[in-house]
């Protein structure tokens, strides 16, 4: 599966700490200007520690 997290939008949280093995994560530059970003910064380690792949994507 792939998920996108975008400035304007991105998925729940829990859903986010769901994905493992063979799921890959897509991180929108403007993430960074989420007041909740700490929040998603954990949902993702919590995804990559469960196999998920974490990728940035060009703007």
């Amino acid at each position: 599966m792939e998920v996108h997290i975008m400035g304007e939008r991105a998925p729940a949280l829990g859903d986010i700490r769901g994905l493992g093995q063979g799921d890959t994560l897509w991180l929108e530059p403007e993430v960074w200007n989420r007041r909740d970003w700490g929040r998603y910064v954990d949902a993702v380690a919590h995804a990559v520690c469960r196999g998920a792949d974490a990728r940035w994507a060009r703007g």
